[in-house]
């Protein structure tokens, strides 16, 4: 990132303060995790870009109340690590600030000043590219994931539909390893976008979810 970028504190009106903490929780925890915002997205159940929206400060889309659960799933914490304690006046302040860099994409800066305190950095974020990977721990290969959703694919595990964030987890449980979302995605893309069955059709469940299951030939 640029050095010389000029910031300008934001006058956040798009949400609530909360809902800025729960956005900047959750993003510390995504980068931590080494996920994208595509990735994140994928695992949420959601569209491509949801994440991406959602840490716009400029932009109106918040994380709903169910997703918190989800977080916690992702992440393995607990709720207070996502959501501010609304009950306790905190004894600190958050400001985002924006710059534009020489693309003119905008850059967001965010910071926390306990009270008395200097201002010190949360984090630095922007739109992320879908293919990005981020530092991560995992020593998987994209093709050991292929190779594990083709054998899952002709022995019935998709006969029930299955979200991304259960096939993550059955996949880094046989594998004994993290894996990278993307991997996942790719690895999955592959059986949705087949022309004729059998394949994977992709669609959402009765919680707002994507799943994955199995559409067999008629």
């Amino acid at each position: 990132m640029k050095p010389n970028l000029l910031f300008k504190e934001l006058d956040i009106k798009a949400m609530p303060q909360i809902e800025v903490e729960k956005m900047l929780n959750v993003l510390v925890l995504r980068k931590r995790k080494g996920y994208s915002q595509f990735e994140l997205s994928f695992l949420m159940g959601q569209r491509d870009f949801y994440v991406r929206d959602a840490e716009n400060p400029n932009h109106t889309l918040i994380y709903a109340v169910p997703f918190t659960n989800i977080f916690r799933q992702i992440y393995g914490c607990d709720t207070k690590a996502i959501v501010p304690d609304i009950n306790k006046k905190p004894d600190y302040s958050i400001r985002i600030l924006e710059a534009t860099d020489e693309s003119g994409n905008s850059v967001y800066r965010a910071e926390k000043k306990i009270e008395g305190g200097n201002w010190e950095l949360i984090d630095t974020f922007s739109v992320e590219p879908k293919e990005l990977l981020l530092k991560s721990p995992s020593r998987i290969t994209d093709q050991q994931v292929k190779d594990w959703v083709n054998i899952k694919f002709n022995s019935g595990y998709f006969d029930v539909a299955k979200n991304a964030l259960q096939i993550l987890k059955d996949c880094e449980k046989e594998l004994e390893s993290t894996i990278r979302p993307l991997f996942l995605a790719d690895a999955l893309k592959d059986y949705t976008l087949r022309k004729k069955a059998p394949r994977l059709a992709k669609k959402k469940d009765e919680n707002g979810r994507f799943v994955f299951g199995l559409l067999r030939a008629k």
